[in-house]
């Protein structure tokens, strides 16, 4: 993404007219107009303005990548935590609830969709005893954040209906898998994390009787 589709992007993503930025730069209407149209761009003084308005970083705001979309969207207009209450909503109204399954993206998967307003999240996965799949949450079609899992059932005493159970009780303020312990008869289900919302790993057992029935390896974060 070129300079000027980013100042676009994060103008109108604030409700910023261009007057009104021109404003905030103490410069004319015309040049936003010019750098937008790419016919100019921006002195470094303006650029540090435009950094500190939008609350993205120099380098990301002029290099031609879209790093600056994760950030935009974890601004003001899309805060971490909406994504993260988002996440708990989607998971709980799909495969937990065996919810919301849509037609398979890939021969033999399973998938399933959830979507609000700007929000959407998709959980696909292959395999059944060993599986492996990928959750993923855009904004605006946008890739903000995803996570990979695999695992396996170890032995005829996995309970696939605990695990459902156990992973309906995940919690906004760590909405990968489950909660960390949650018990309910012979099954104990564990979930231990590392690291946070924007990079984390963790796995999740769940036993039966003391006897490790299930496991579950999973990484991922915010999308940049």
């Amino acid at each position: 993404m070129e300079f000027k589709e980013k100042l676009q992007l994060l103008r109108t993503n604030m409700r910023l007219s261009q007057e009104e930025l021109a404003n905030k730069l103490d410069i004319s209407r015309q040049s936003i107009t010019k750098w937008e149209n790419g016919q100019s761009f921006p002195n470094i003084q303006n650029i540090i303005q435009l950094s500190e308005i939008f609350k993205v970083s120099i380098d990301r705001l002029v290099k031609e990548n879209d790093t600056c979309m994760v950030r935009l969207f974890c601004n003001s207009n899309y805060p971490k935590q909406d994504i993260r209450t988002f996440l708990v909503r989607a998971k709980n109204s799909t495969y937990a609830a065996g919810e919301n399954e849509v037609l398979p993206s890939k021969p033999n998967s399973h998938d399933f969709r959830y979507a609000e307003d700007d929000y959407l999240y998709m959980d696909t996965y292959l395999g059944g005893q060993r599986f492996i799949g990928e959750e993923c949450v855009w904004i605006k079609n946008n890739a903000v954040w995803a996570m990979n899992y695999y695992g396996q059932s170890l032995n005829e005493n996995f309970n696939i209906t605990f695990l459902k159970e156990a992973l309906s009780h995940v919690s906004v303020s760590v909405p990968f898998r489950g909660p960390e312990f949650y018990q309910k008869g012979d099954y104990m289900y564990l979930c231990q994390i590392q690291g946070d919302f924007e990079n984390f790993s963790g796995e999740e057992k769940i036993y039966c009787k003391q006897e490790k029935v299930y496991i579950c390896t999973f990484h991922g974060g915010l999308v940049l």
